[in-house]
């Protein structure tokens, strides 16, 4: 099983992030995704010595316009098709080549899709695809959400997804999903 902590919309708020760096050790996480604004603070989780996936958000000036900076991603996990965005459609910053979020879904492409940019917690299905926003990680711009992240517990035949509220030990939501019963 593989256990993976999803951050997005950390805004350089560096006490947010040592924050979230004590239940790594916590959940004895695997591995950790970044899904933007800013790609930059995923450097102190890859100095600490976790292995970090990113990809920039919208706000990140120098990435999300730079042709060889993947704004999207796509990773197999376990066996499960993992889409990576940081907006849940395509937005006007889009470079030409970047995939279209909506097509993703459309085309059941991806077994999860994890997004940001919203700061809003969600978990859900579309299409066959479990659609997933961690929510946030900036104390400064919240726009009225409290401070989330996602923990993905993955194994070939299920997922098990849960957000959790800094600094609370218990998760908010929690929901799990058979691969068998997503398509």
């Amino acid at each position: 099983m593989q256990k993976i902590m999803v951050i997005s919309d950390t805004h350089d708020d560096r006490d947010a992030i040592r924050g979230v760096m004590r239940y790594l050790k916590k959940f004895r996480v695997d591995q950790i995704i970044h899904l933007g604004d800013y790609y930059d603070d995923a450097d102190v989780l890859e100095q600490a010595g976790y292995p970090v996936t990113r990809v920039p958000g919208t706000w990140d000036t120098a990435y999300y316009p730079d042709p060889g900076v993947s704004n999207r991603k796509f990773l197999e996990i376990d066996g499960w098709r993992v889409f990576l965005t940081h907006t849940p459609e395509s937005h006007y910053n889009d470079l030409a080549d970047d995939i279209r979020p909506e097509t993703v879904i459309e085309s059941g492409r991806a077994d999860i899709f994890l997004f940001g940019h919203t700061h809003i917690t969600e978990i859900r299905r579309r299409n066959g695809t479990v659609c997933i926003n961690p929510g946030h990680m900036s104390s400064d711009e919240s726009r009225g959400c409290p401070l989330t992240f996602a923990l993905l517990e993955i194994d070939p035949d299920e997922l098990s997804v849960s957000i959790y509220q800094l600094p609370g030990p218990h998760p908010r939501i929690r929901k799990s999903y058979r691969k068998s019963d997503l398509r």
